[in-house]
């Protein structure tokens, strides 16, 4: 699986990830997530910046992926904040770093959100891609997102008390493997995020990048309402292809 997944794909900070068509009895979901996470650490050195937006508040932050590591930093007021997602074959550790100091993050803390934003530790981990047991969703009338025919994979927190999501569903393409949604699930059943890419773009060697992603936080009364709206917005890429 992982040799022909050609891209990289970082949930909470969406990287794209490419996968051929396959026949939906020949999907095994847990294969397909662990070959998303390899696929993190495979691609060599990267560095980009984008914005996180919400109304008027702007949050500069970079991303840098390191090996095993990647490197979330963001600005709020005049200082950089920094916290590093360590990847394991098992699980994937958050980690505040303060003066050089670091310090394991305590789950509690996993949804906290950053600089005035609706944007969580969790959103920008890869948390969900550790959860076991992962399922196809066989739902024909909700399956086609922007006009693309989608798998509905579905994975449920092992610890629901940890985080804010007790499951997750993803639209991935079939044909070319872009991720276009994300919907996540509280305990009560009810909707509380949606990520929604709403553009890419693409590098000379075929990789392809989120130039920008949609966060609706819903209503908890209402969760067919969305109460704000959020945007993670990329910088463009060297040797970007129009």
């Amino acid at each position: 699986m992982k040799a022909i997944i050609r891209n990289l794909f970082v949930a909470g900070a969406a990287l794209l990830c490419a996968l051929p068509g396959y026949a939906e009895e020949e999907l095994n979901v847990d294969e397909l997530l662990r070959a998303m996470r390899e696929m993190t650490v495979s691609q060599g050195n990267r560095d980009v910046m984008g914005t996180i937006r919400k109304g008027r508040n702007r949050v500069p932050f970079s991303l840098s992926a390191r090996g095993g590591t990647i490197v979330f930093q963001y600005k709020q007021g005049e200082a950089w904040q920094r916290f590093d997602v360590r990847i394991g074959e098992r699980n994937a550790e958050l980690v505040l770093v303060n003066n050089g100091r670091a310090q394991v993050m305590a789950p509690a803390n996993y949804s906290r959100t950053i600089a005035g934003t609706d944007v969580c530790y969790e959103d920008l981990s890869l948390r969900f891609l550790y959860w076991r047991g992962g399922r196809l969703i066989e739902d024909p009338e909700n399956s086609r997102i922007k006009g693309r025919d989608c798998y509905i994979v579905e994975v449920r927190n092992p610890n629901p008390g940890e985080g804010q999501f007790a499951w997750v569903r993803m639209w991935v393409d079939k044909e070319n493997g872009t991720t276009w949604q994300i919907d996540g699930y509280g305990a009560d059943g009810r909707l509380k995020k949606r990520f929604s890419i709403t553009s890419v773009q693409r590098l000379s060697d075929g990789t392809w990048f989120f130039k920008q992603m949609r966060l609706e936080v819903r209503n908890p009364q209402n969760p067919n309402r969305t109460s704000s709206l959020n945007y993670l917005e990329m910088e463009d890429l060297p040797n970007r292809q129009n």
